[in-house]
């Protein structure tokens, strides 16, 4: 799907391919172009097919090209799916001489419905602006996207940290492993995209205006920002689950320690029993009176006091 916004000093309105080839100030937006459109782009734009086709790769990295007509930026950008946090690549082809953009992603992504949303309300000026600060804008937005999903899940994390505290289970490891390997996914992305805003603001890129040069070093601190905080919820989070780990391991120690007492309430019984279980001839305390006549009292009652004993035994020592 492709749609063209063509800049004007009055306002905003729809263009088409065909203003990729003179001089107005136009954004296409691309979200997984088909073949037939790739081509056409390429005609308009004198991109070369290839080099097209090779920005729809799901595992594009973040770089920066110079191209014959347009220089290149591919960004990775996240992306939410059923619930699960991804990112995709956005490739940003600016053209030589600074009148045209064309975008290119494999997904509807927030940061540029949020440019759209501008656009339409009016609140950014693009034709007086020009084509370098709408790039600048748009990486802008791209930050801020991944703004908003760390504030997503630093509120998980506190969520998980109190489940792990009250009642730690399978349910809350795998919650901890899903946020983590999110956080490993924004690491590699963030660096990388790093290192595309450092190679914009080393003036690698002609095609970027230096005047705005200037704003694209107030991204490299966002960026860097984003990969501190990622930094700090995966220590967060390693932590996490080390008490997780604890947990579980203490729960079974009390589990077990319930078993070893409720063990020991049964042994001694069991030995008395035992004892007096055994079919020798004689046995002194049953072929007397009082055993012919207390002994089955007697055993329980031995047995009875045992129970007791050990109790408070285990009570005293602190064990209870």
């Amino acid at each position: 799907m492709i749609k063209v916004y063509k800049f004007k000093k009055e306002g905003t309105t729809q263009g088409s391919l065909s203003d990729l080839g003179n001089t107005s100030k136009c954004w296409a937006d691309c979200i997984n172009p088909t073949e037939k459109e790739l081509k056409e782009i390429s005609q308009k734009s004198k991109i070369p097919l290839n080099d097209l086709k090779e920005v729809l790769d799901r595992e594009e990295r973040p770089k920066v090209s110079d191209l014959e007509n347009y220089s290149l930026i591919i960004v990775r950008v996240p992306w939410v799916e059923h619930d699960e946090i991804l990112t995709t690549p956005l490739s940003i082809f600016i053209s030589k001489n600074r009148n045209n953009v064309i975008t290119i992603t494999l997904k509807e992504i927030s940061s540029i419905q949020k440019i759209k949303q501008l656009i339409q309300a009016k609140k950014i000026n693009l034709y007086e602006k020009g084509i370098s600060f709408f790039t600048y804008r748009l990486l802008d937005e791209v930050f801020n996207t991944y703004f908003s999903i760390l504030d997503t899940l630093e509120e998980k994390i506190d969520r998980i940290e109190d489940k792990v505290i009250e009642h730690p289970d399978q349910l809350t490891c795998q919650n901890i492993l899903s946020v983590k390997k999110t956080l490993i996914f924004f690491h590699k992305a963030l660096t990388a995209n790093r290192e595309v805003i450092a190679a914009i603001e080393k003036e690698y890129i002609s095609n970027i205006d230096k005047k705005n040069i200037k704003r694209f070093r107030t991204l490299y601190d966002d960026v860097t920002q984003l990969i501190d905080t990622e930094a700090t919820y995966r220590d967060i989070l390693t932590g996490t689950l080390d008490i997780y780990l604890s947990s579980v391991s203490n729960n079974l120690n009390q589990v077990m320690k319930t078993l070893t007492i409720v063990a020991s309430f049964v042994l001694i019984p069991t030995l008395i029993s035992g004892i007096y279980g055994m079919n020798f001839q004689f046995m002194p305390e049953i072929h007397t009176e009082l055993g012919k006549k207390f002994g089955y009292y007697f055993a329980l009652g031995l047995m009875a006091f045992s129970v007791i004993f050990t109790y408070l035994f285990f009570r005293k020592k602190g064990w209870m």
